[in-house]
């Protein structure tokens, strides 16, 4: 049952994204461990809008469904709104251990398939040194998917084998026909990373002319069909202005705009995460470096764009809820139109933690708090499938959407259905 109230316990499913597929971008691949949050003099002077009072938690599991013993999903992927994959970790010995899921049904059943490597990423998305690791999935078609972080992996027959190609990768996106991805050799080093494509199925990486946009850590891709937008987050808590730089792309990365800087303010305000959605709406999440007197966070607010980046809408401050005295460790945002955003809202510090789950419909002139999550681990936005239908996840727990957020169903994985890789 429920406790958000429109949180209630339905069927197995679970976690993260490759909207692309669908024609929707979220927050990208994996929402990248966040800067230091942000200030922007426009949000700081905007007043917050109204929000109502803090819904209920929903329950962790639904009547007579037994959730996973230990599975935290990191990643999904859906090639359809009935085929998916998602890979996620299991308790293994005294560590974690890699484990992938597939469906042909929606969620309703999950098939154990081969983990594409027995290690996954720790804390901040860092893989051990030397280990074979991935954390991430995107499938390109039914039959075709890769893995990657520090390694880069290819399966061709729907994941039940697995084959090296070529790595490691910050970030990975197929659509139409083509897998782009941004080779990463050297981490945050300060190195750039390359933009490369290759046709599904392939291994044949060729370089695109993407600018440079690198920062200390290499850049995020966003896409949605052939629309590409790269992205440098900078450094928050690095004592110098954490402004990202952005380029962008409508032809699949054959040419590019200018790297310029993000249309967040200026001064201490910065981009901390891209939404896409059709025909051309490009979403920026913004943030603050500076507190308030009493040491609290500013609100964050969205910029939208309809025309893919070209000029943005002002600044629409996301509000903070009554119980969030403390502070905002980060945002994460996804887009089904100009109109319809959702944002997911952490707290921590002095405040009540959890995660609050908010909507607008007005492309952030007002915005309704539709869910409530514990403070039980990360929270990850998965993103638009479709106009309606979106999920967030938390563990082995994926609440899901069909009417644009309004309300939302949670499933489990059950138990017996996950083993480790």
């Amino acid at each position: 049952m429920i406790t958000l109230p429109a949180l209630r316990s339905h069927r197995p499913v679970a976690l993260v994204l490759a909207a692309a597929a669908l024609g929707l971008a979220a927050c990208g691949p994996a929402a990248p461990a966040a800067p230091a949050r942000p200030a922007s003099s426009a949000a700081a002077a905007a007043p917050a809008p109204a929000a109502t009072s803090r819904p209920a938690a929903p329950a962790t599991t639904g009547p007579g469904r037994a959730a996973a013993a230990g599975f935290q999903v990191l990643s999904m992927t859906f090639v359809s709104d009935q085929q998916g994959w998602a890979l996620g970790s299991v308790p293994c010995g005294a560590s974690r251990c890699g484990a992938l899921l597939g469906t042909t049904d929606g969620g309703a059943r999950w098939t154990p398939l081969t983990a594409p490597t027995r290690t996954v990423p720790g804390p901040y998305n860092q893989c051990p040194a030397g280990a074979a690791c991935a954390g991430q999935i995107r499938f390109a078609t039914p039959l075709t998917g890769y893995a990657y972080d520090s390694s880069v992996l290819i399966t061709t027959d729907g994941g039940r084998t697995w084959q090296p190609a070529g790595g490691p990768a910050s970030s990975l996106e197929a659509a139409d026909g083509t897998v782009v991805r941004v080779a990463d050799p050297e981490g945050c080093s300060g190195a750039p990373g390359q933009v490369q494509v290759a046709a599904a199925g392939s291994t044949a990486w060729r370089p695109l002319p993407a600018p440079y946009v690198s920062l200390q850590c290499p850049a995020v891709l966003y896409r949605q069909g052939e629309r590409l937008v790269l992205i440098a987050y900078g450094n928050a808590a690095g004592g110098v202005p954490a402004t990202a730089v952005l380029a962008r792309s409508a032809d699949g990365g054959q040419t590019w705009t200018a790297a310029a800087p993000d249309s967040c303010g200026g001064g201490d305000g910065y981009a901390t995460g891209v939404a896409l959605a059709p025909p051309d709406v490009l979403v920026l999440l913004c943030q603050q470096q500076g507190q308030n007197a009493n040491g609290t966070d500013r609100p964050g607010w969205i910029r939208v764009s309809a025309d893919g980046g070209a000029q943005y809408g002002p600044d629409e401050v996301i509000p903070l809820l009554p119980h969030q005295p403390g502070d905002i460790p980060g945002y994460q945002v996804a887009a089904a139109s100009a109109g319809r955003i959702l944002v997911v809202e952490g707290t921590d510090g002095d405040g009540a933690p959890g995660t609050d789950v908010l909507l607008t419909v007005n492309g952030g002139r007002s915005w309704s708090p539709t869910g409530y999550l514990a403070d039980r681990g990360p929270v990850l936005l998965v993103g638009f499938e479709d106009p309606l239908t979106a999920r967030v996840a938390q563990g082995n727990t994926v609440w899901t959407t069909r009417d644009g957020g309004r309300t939302w169903l949670s499933d489990h994985f059950q138990s017996t259905q996950v083993s480790p890789g």
